[in-house]
């Protein structure tokens, strides 16, 4: 097995959340919710949770045309790529009672991280998590999934995701039940010697993705660890250039 992961160059990540759009676009036929969205007349909707559901807020008033379709996608409620902000620094009063600001900000994009050894894989207890056997990557066979959310607790990450964050409150028999989904590594285009979408996107080049060996090699000077992340003892595969 040549197990894949990624590699974040954290100078280079300015936070615009762009692998993380090109995520819930890419992934739109895989999200949690994507099989209950049907009406009878075969039209597509989303399932009332939140507002950003609601087709009427994507009316345009002068036209009375409906963007509600191509503006969905990027509300897609499982957030399989994360970018936050960290700040870091001080403020101090000078004499003249003018503040200095002393502040450092930098961001932290992370999806799954397709561990060696996944907490996933070991708290799933219907046993539907899985690392494939060619690349490593953590994939989830979520028809037999309780939505019992042991998965999502033991990930340091919060990889496992469900739409809803009530989850737990849907019963066994609710078609409408959140199952889990996660990253996947966009293997569909890996296996057609594509990037995962949320790299091929970084318009920056903060991201890179393929095999370990070949990311350390290209990269010698990466670190395992970086000061915003923990890496759990469970084998994350992905490394860093910390912002200098």
């Amino acid at each position: 097995m040549s197990q894949l992961g990624f590699y974040f160059n954290q100078d280079r990540c300015v936070g615009c959340q762009t692998c993380s759009s090109a995520c819930k676009n890419w992934n739109e036929e895989r999200r949690g919710d994507a099989k209950i969205n049907i009406r009878e007349d075969d039209e597509e909707y989303m399932s009332a949770v939140g507002e950003q559901d609601n087709g009427e807020n994507y009316i345009n008033p002068d036209t009375g045309a409906n963007n509600y379709e191509l503006f969905r996608k990027y509300y897609m409620k499982e957030n399989w790529r994360r970018v936050s902000t960290v700040l870091d620094g001080s403020v101090s009063e000078g004499s003249t009672g003018i503040f200095r600001y002393n502040v450092d900000k930098r961001f932290l994009s992370v999806s799954c991280n397709h561990c060696d050894e996944p907490a996933c894989i070991k708290a799933c207890p219907m046993g539907i998590i899985t690392k494939d056997s060619e690349t490593g990557l953590v994939l989830v066979d979520n028809s037999t999934c309780i939505s019992c959310g042991k998965c999502q607790g033991a990930c340091p990450w919060g990889a496992p995701q469900f739409y809803d964050s009530k989850y737990k409150e849907y019963s066994l028999e609710n078609a409408a039940r959140p199952r889990m989904t996660k990253c996947t590594g966009c293997l569909d285009r890996v296996k057609e010697g594509l990037r995962p979408a949320c790299v091929a996107a970084c318009w920056n080049r903060a991201l890179d993705f393929g095999s370990m060996d070949e990311l350390r090699a290209k990269y010698p000077s990466a670190s395992e660890s970086l000061v915003d992340f923990e890496r759990g003892g469970i084998g994350p595969n992905i490394i860093f250039k910390q912002k200098s």
